[in-house]
């Protein structure tokens, strides 16, 4: 696959190396051309052969899959002509800034995610790689992947999600669709639930969050569920 990283910052730089050491081919974009310089390197020292550096137009022509990490900033500003983009995969991994340090997220009208899409309306946005700190990739896949860290995947395009699918497991992650691009409103929040515990409860960057599905209990021993009318229509409807 071919991937451009737009905007090299600490994630793309750890994310597009990891890719790149996978067997991708990885071209890393900055507006500092001595930033993608360094992340080339760094991904050709660990074996990562396709690494490229260059600006974040050229990381946009190439890539087949772009990963966006330029947060809340129109990618017109960023790569010119957004055309560059058109029918290709452009994943989101930003969150919120946190509000003066404490914690104290407003509602989500429209994520970031959304606002993506419809500066880039002919692209595929996916909302991806927002819920764990850089950290974690520094692990050996193998090593990350034993411990089923989630990968929270929101987009209106099925074949897209499958797409960033396949990116998580690369890196050791755990894929968990999670619907059409509006969802993204839950997704990130949830990264605001990750910021609070690696930063504001002090668990550290290797905090993380992971979905695990039980084994039904055997027995109903506190009488089970009572049927209500909501849990009826939404479990009919998958809502």
């Amino acid at each position: 696959m071919k991937i451009g990283i737009v905007g090299t910052g600490n994630m793309g730089r750890i994310l597009g190396c990891a890719w790149a050491v996978h067997g991708h081919e990885v071209f890393f974009g900055a507006r500092n051309a001595q930033t993608a310089v360094d992340a080339a390197e760094l991904a050709r020292a660990n074996g990562g052969v396709g690494a490229q550096a260059g600006s974040n137009r050229e990381a946009a022509l190439f890539g087949q899959v772009i990963f966006y990490s330029v947060r809340d900033v129109s990618p017109a500003q960023v790569i010119g002509d957004v055309s560059a983009l058109d029918g290709k995969v452009v994943i989101d991994p930003n969150n919120w800034p946190v509000p003066e340090g404490k914690f104290d997220f407003a509602p989500v009208a429209q994520s970031l995610a959304e606002k993506l899409q419809t500066w880039l309306p002919e692209t595929k946005v996916v909302k991806c790689f927002n819920t764990m700190a850089q950290e974690l990739f520094e692990m050996p896949v193998e090593e990350l992947r034993a411990q089923e860290v989630s990968a929270f995947i929101a987009s209106d395009h099925a074949e897209a999600r499958d797409t960033v699918a396949a990116l998580a497991r690369d890196l050791g992650l755990a894929p968990v669709d999670m619907g059409p691009l509006r969802n993204a409103r839950i997704v990130e929040p949830l990264g605001d639930v990750i910021r609070y515990l690696i930063l504001g409860a002090g668990l550290g960057p290797y905090a993380s969050l992971k979905v695990d599905v039980l084994q039904p209990a055997e027995t109903g021993r506190f009488g089970g569920r009572v049927a209500t009318a909501w849990w009826a229509r939404n479990s009919a409807t998958g809502g």
